[in-house]
């Protein structure tokens, strides 16, 4: 089988002859950890099982299987298969090694989700903002990123699908001006109750509901943090309180089992935002049985908007896995 595409954990999933390969030689290679199902679709388990193997072959452990792994890993398991008795894991070389061009990639149905077309007309970013927004997170917090989705099915571009779908319309006018730690700081958007022709059915859902809970100081420092976030927008000061705090925007409702978070003000750090988006998602995660889709879908809540915010962070994803990220100056 020649090497005619790069293959990598993006969505929507790579799948194919050429993956069902790729999964095929690292069961003969008795990769560690394992490849998961030989099931032609290129997953999570996958992805790790071949970053492990460039590792241990002085790759660029990436989990990318460009034509350098390729080469490298079916000669391997050439020579192996060499030393192998004849039977199931013999024939799996055999199949790896069948003559014939891998066919096109197909998209995985995900969740009854199409990620392919022309994108939706209500897109929070274009694909060059999403491409620049994902850049920049990668430049500042790429380590911490890739550090936090280590083992789970999430993979950093679609860390910064999420961010882009939650506020990176906003804060992509600052970064040429605020640094990294700033652009954290003003993250605090979305108008709770507060708002004239707006309601919240969560807790608290206004600022009256806040104050008469934990009293004026937290209340009014929460007020004044969204009244320098609007300052920074053009906006003149409101007596409101907001509900969104972070580039993940952790909700304010969490504030009755995570008071600490919003107290502290720890959404100005990188760090706690991702500690919190992965708490969130691991529940997500959990609910939906393993399904990403369907995680991305219950992270934003349920109904039309949750499925229209799945589909919209699909999509850039996809935009964000298609182009590899620009290095750094």
């Amino acid at each position: 089988m020649d090497f005619t595409r790069e293959v990598a954990f993006r969505f929507p999933l790579c799948r194919g002859e050429d993956v069902r390969a790729i999964q095929q030689a690292l069961t003969i290679l008795q990769s560690e950890p394992p490849c998961g199902t030989v099931d032609g679709i290129f997953g999570g388990a996958t992805k790790l099982a071949v970053a492990e193997y460039q590792r241990r072959n002085s790759l660029d452990p990436n989990g990318v299987v460009d034509a350098t792994t390729w080469a490298a890993m079916f000669k391997a398991a050439a020579v192996r298969q060499e030393k192998i008795p004849q039977g199931a894991a013999s024939a799996l070389v055999a199949a790896a090694a069948t003559a014939g061009a891998a066919p096109a990639a197909q998209p995985m149905a995900m969740a009854g989700t199409a990620v392919a077309g022309p994108p939706p007309a209500d897109l929070p970013v274009s694909q060059a903002q999403a491409l620049r927004a994902r850049d920049w997170l990668f430049q500042n917090f790429g380590a911490q990123i890739d550090a936090i989705v280590l083992g789970t099915p999430l993979d950093s571009n679609l860390v910064a699908a999420i961010a882009c779908k939650e506020t990176a319309n906003v804060w992509l006018h600052w970064i040429d001006r605020l640094n990294a730690g700033d652009v954290l700081e003003r993250c605090v958007f979305d108008g709770s109750g507060d708002v004239p022709g707006s309601s919240r059915g969560a807790f608290p859902r206004n600022a009256a509901e806040f104050r008469a809970k934990v009293g004026d100081a937290l209340t009014d420092m929460l007020i004044e943090e969204a009244n320098e976030t609007r300052k920074l927008r053009g906006y003149g000061p409101q007596r409101w309180l907001y509900k969104g705090y972070g580039i993940f925007q952790y909700d304010l409702q969490h504030f009755e089992t995570d008071p600490d978070f919003f107290r502290n003000r720890e959404w100005r750090t990188i760090e706690s935002c991702l500690d919190r988006f992965m708490r969130e998602m691991r529940d997500k995660l959990k609910a939906a049985n393993g399904n990403l889709a369907e995680a991305v879908r219950r992270y934003n809540g349920s109904g039309p908007k949750a499925e229209q915010y799945r589909d919209h962070v699909l999509y850039m994803h996809g935009w964000l896995a298609a182009t590899a990220p620009a290095k750094l100056p």
